[in-house]
């Protein structure tokens, strides 16, 4: 029996899979889809994520759609565009897909996308998404641009308080303006860390944030301020605060 269920389940996800691309084969403004299959709600049974470049740039992608197998598909456009995950981020943190165009990380009760927008010269990033797949449905959940929240430096993915709940965390890029010897360090502004919950609110947690700067940075406030300063030791310990 377990065997019969197996086996339909295979045929299932092949038929879905094959209506998919015939429907998306049909696009006269995409010629190649970047096309990825992974189980997003835990039932053994793949689904299929559509990302369609864009036919100025292939670089960059202003499309993505998410199908679910069974529960139908999602649409998602981006604001600006979208391109590659930060290498450094790939470098600190392991995708569930091979490529290079998102990054996807999930546990048993959700899967969650991160899509990146390009960086300027000046650190800014013109769009930052995340998408959040529960309940066999997909959502966006947070689309930010420089605007309002500058996601500069994505650093993790993960659930920091066994929740079941995926926490993002990123940074921005500090300031150093002064070196001192006689106290081992240089001076610079604060940027602390800032952790969002990933569910359908996705708002920034006060409670985790000040948990992981206290750990692993120091913790002056919830905003940016170049007036706090902060000793940073030139042999990498732990920054403070200077009165």
């Amino acid at each position: 029996m377990k065997q019969t269920n197996t086996f339909m389940k295979i045929i299932l996800a092949c038929i879905f899979l094959f209506i998919n691309l015939a429907a998306f084969s049909q696009s006269p403004l995409y010629k190649s889809h970047h096309i990825l299959l992974v189980d997003l709600n835990r039932d053994s049974i793949a689904d299929t994520i559509f990302i369609m470049p864009d036919i100025h740039d292939r670089s960059t992608f202003k499309k993505i759609t998410i199908s679910i197998t069974g529960y139908g598909r999602q649409t998602f456009l981006a604001r600006n565009s979208w391109t590659n995950v930060d290498s450094a981020f790939l470098n600190r943190n392991i995708n569930a897909v091979r490529t290079k165009k998102l990054f996807l990380a999930g546990n048993n009760n959700q899967s969650v996308i991160l899509l990146f927008g390009e960086l300027d010269g000046a650190g800014y990033r013109d769009e930052f998404s995340i998408i959040n797949i529960e309940n066999n449905k997909a959502k966006m959940v947070f689309d930010h641009t420089d605007d309002d929240i500058d996601v500069e430096i994505p650093t993790k993915l993960a659930d920091l308080d066994n929740d079941g709940k995926l926490d993002f965390i990123f940074t921005e890029i500090g300031e150093v303006y002064e070196q001192v010897d006689s106290l081992k360090g240089s001076i610079g502004s604060y940027h602390p860390y800032f952790i969002y919950t990933v569910d359908d609110n996705c708002r920034l947690n006060k409670v985790l944030t000040k948990k992981y700067n206290d750990e692993h940075y120091v913790f002056a406030g919830y905003e940016y301020s170049e007036d706090i300063k902060i000793l940073y030791p030139r042999n990498g310990g732990k920054p403070k605060v200077l009165k």
